[in-house]
């Protein structure tokens, strides 16, 4: 578990990641993973300090975690102010539709946020990838999309769910 936030760290993370791509690779079954980061969380910090930043934190992942249903679903704290979220069995409409929960779930938790260019409030940005895996990729595969789809988010305005397809992803310049 991550020591701050009480979800699943990063070790956690890439775990289950192997553990939910062999299964649906074995199964059939799509594999959807969302890549989630606290929009301005540096400006935050530097505002509010660093103890409200970990307050912050704390209140955001806890609110990840309560938005996902399904006990397979995972959320866990990626680094910094990334988050991940596994989405077993789920296609792309429906991890997209999980991933507009949660930015409504973190927007409605009111945090302020005087800092931002884009909302009075904390909000967050959503990269969502989705396989159907195979021998032929591999899970990081995913991740690379995932991350490639928030990169698109923020670029575009943040405060936004942004979904690719596995196999168009671009790394971060």
């Amino acid at each position: 578990l991550d020591g701050l936030t009480g979800i699943g760290n990063r070790r956690r993370f890439d775990q289950r990641l192997d553990q939910e791509w062999a299964r649906a690779a074995r199964d059939g079954h799509p594999l959807s993973l969302l890549m989630i980061d606290i929009d301005f969380f540096k400006a935050y910090n530097d505002a509010y300090g660093h103890v409200a930043g970990d307050r912050c934190l704390v209140a955001v992942a806890s609110a990840l975690a309560r938005s996902v249903r399904r006990p397979a679903d995972l959320v866990a704290r990626y680094g910094g102010e990334e988050f991940v979220a596994i989405l077993p069995d789920t296609a792309e409409s429906g991890a997209i539709e999980v991933a507009e929960r949660l930015r409504g779930n973190i927007a409605s938790l009111g945090i302020d946020h005087a800092h931002s260019s884009i909302a009075p409030h904390l909000t967050i940005s959503i990269g969502v990838a989705t396989a159907q895996p195979t021998s032929d990729i591999s899970p990081y595969s995913l991740v690379r999309t995932a991350d490639a789809a928030l990169y698109r988010a923020k670029e575009e305005g943040r405060d936004r769910v942004h979904c690719l397809p596995v196999g168009v992803a671009r790394t971060r310049s």
